[in-house]
C-alpha cells in the first residue's frame, strides 16, 4: 500500500504546482499590472519629452509582457541614448534607465557647432557655444550630410578623438584647442594660450604625461607668461619664448 500513498502525493504536487504556476501566469497577465505611469531616469542633456515620445507605445501594455528589447530598439534611436534598462514599480509604473552618450569634444563646421563623443558620434549640432565646454578640434572636414547619431568614421577625427581619450584628466581641462593636419600631425593649444607642437604617435601617453608635469612644474608656472610654445616633435621638450 505505501507506493500508492507515494504515487497520491507525488501526483497532489504535481497538480498543485500547474495549479499554482497557471494562477500566477493568470495574475501577471491581469490589467492589475497594465503600465500606466512611465518614469525616465539618468538624463542629462537630452529633453525627457523626446524620450517619452519614443516610448509612448508601452502605455497599455503588461508590466511583465512588453517587448522589452524593441522598445528598447525605439529609445535607442535617439542620438543620445547609449543604453537603456527598465525597471518594474509595482503595480502599474515602468522606469526607463537611460545611459547617455557623453560628448569629448567639439568639432567647428560652416553651419554651427558639433558635439562627439569618444568613439566619433555626431550627438548634437549646436548654433551657439555650450554651457559645458569641451576641447575644439579644428582641420577636419566633415561632410555635410551627416546626422546625428551616425558615426562619422573620419580618420583625422579617430586620431584627435586617440589623443584626447589618452589624455591625463588635469591635462585635458586645460586643453582648448587640437589642430589636426593632413598627415594627423598634431598640435595643442592650451587655454593659457601656449601652443603645444605634439608631432605624430599613435601612443600619446609618454608625451601627454610629460606635458601635464612640464605645467604643473613650479619653476614653468613663474615665466609662462613669457611662453610661446612647447615643442614635443624633439627628443626633449624645448620652450621658445
Amino acid at each position: 500500500m505505501q507506493p500508492t500513498k507515494m504515487n497520491t502525493s507525488f501526483l497532489y504536487a504535481v497538480v498543485l504546482t500547474i495549479l499554482l504556476s497557471l494562477g500566477l501566469a493568470l495574475f501577471l497577465r491581469s490589467s492589475a499590472f497594465t503600465v500606466q505611469h512611465v518614469i525616465i531616469q539618468g538624463l542629462k542633456l537630452s529633453p525627457e519629452s523626446e524620450i517619452l515620445k519614443l516610448a509612448n507605445g508601452v502605455q497599455g501594455q503588461n508590466l511583465f509582457l512588453f517587448d522589452q528589447e524593441a522598445l528598447k530598439q525605439k529609445i535607442a534611436i535617439h542620438p543620445l541614448v547609449q543604453s537603456v534598462q527598465f525597471q518594474r514599480k509595482l503595480p502599474k509604473t515602468l522606469v526607463i534607465i537611460v545611459t547617455e552618450r557623453a560628448p569629448v569634444a567639439l568639432v567647428v563646421v560652416p553651419k554651427g557647432v558639433l558635439e562627439v563623443d569618444g568613439q566619433g558620434t555626431f550627438l548634437r549640432r549646436l548654433e551657439s557655444w555650450p554651457k559645458e565646454d569641451h576641447p575644439v578640434l579644428t582641420g577636419i572636414s566633415l561632410k555635410d550630410t551627416v546626422g546625428p547619431g551616425q558615426n562619422l568614421a573620419n580618420p583625422s577625427l579617430t586620431a584627435a578623438l586617440n589623443l584626447l581619450g589618452q589624455a591625463p584628466p588635469e591635462l585635458l581641462a586645460q586643453m582648448g584647442e587640437l589642430h589636426v593636419e593632413t598627415n594627423q600631425q598634431m598640435t595643442l593649444y592650451l587655454r593659457s594660450g601656449v601652443e603645444v607642437r605634439l608631432g605624430q604617435a599613435t601612443d600619446w601617453k609618454p608625451k601627454l604625461n610629460a606635458l601635464y608635469q612640464l605645467v604643473s612644474d613650479n619653476e614653468y608656472k613663474s615665466f609662462q607668461q613669457g611662453a610661446k610654445y612647447i615643442d614635443f616633435t624633439a627628443a626633449k621638450p624645448v620652450i621658445g619664448r
